[in-house]
């Protein structure tokens, strides 16, 4: 792999602020999903993060709601007049059965993601979504080691999440850097803060869970 700068240098837009969201999400105390609708240049033209434990002031109508996911939020951003059948929906995670219809209904022309959904591979409910999945090991690995950090912040309790624990075995590589991270919410001012800090564990990661996946 890259060094870090090279690497997020080289990344799209898209890619950049759907991690950059999901950040944002994770420091705040919620579950680290990010997304973001680009037109047919790959520029970003609305973006949004998972919402649905935000508490205390703030905007949207859909904060602190079951509905506010990530894609959610982006899309709620786009407007009516925009031809939707021209952009993609991208999220760090393959979008769930809700945010799928949604982009259906709005007719978005295509739905990409950066890493499957943990929740889904532990339910068997991986690839059902027909978007189009991970190109990258490094940001696959980057946005899975986010979403089990928030929950593993999230879990109530000593026990561990079952989604951790089943991603032990499913994702062995993004679970074995989350369980190298300190406890708590990460103090880095922002993702690339955090991803440069971590990318010597996340680069040997992706490099691992590719030559499994080649196998």
């Amino acid at each position: 792999m890259e060094n870090f700068d090279a690497e997020w240098a080289a990344a799209p837009e898209a890619v950049r602020r759907c991690l950059a969201m999901a950040y944002e999400a994770l420091a705040a105390g919620g579950l680290a999903v990010g997304a973001v609708l680009t037109d047919s240049n790959g520029v970003v033209l609305a973006e949004g993060r998972n919402r649905a434990y935000d508490d205390g002031p703030g905007a949207g109508p859909l904060r602190g709601t079951p509905l506010a996911h990530a894609e959610m939020n982006a899309l709620g951003a786009a407007r009516t007049a925009w031809d939707l059948g021209v952009l993609t929906l991208w999220s760090t995670q393959e979008p769930c059965s809700m945010c799928t219809a949604a982009a259906s209904f709005t007719k978005v022309g295509s739905v990409r993601f950066l890493a499957p959904d943990p929740w889904a591979l532990t339910s068997g409910m991986a690839g059902v979504s027909g978007a189009t999945g991970p190109d990258r090991q490094i940001w696959l690995v980057a946005a899975s080691v986010m979403f089990l950090r928030s929950v593993s912040n999230a879990s109530p309790g000593p026990e561990e999440s079952e989604i951790l624990v089943r991603c032990r075995e499913l994702e062995p590589e993004a679970a074995g850097v989350h369980d190298s991270l300190p406890p708590g919410l990460p103090i880095a001012a922002g993702v690339e803060g955090w991803l440069e800090e971590l990318w010597p564990l996340i680069s040997d990661a992706a490099t691992s869970r590719q030559l499994r996946a080649a196998t």
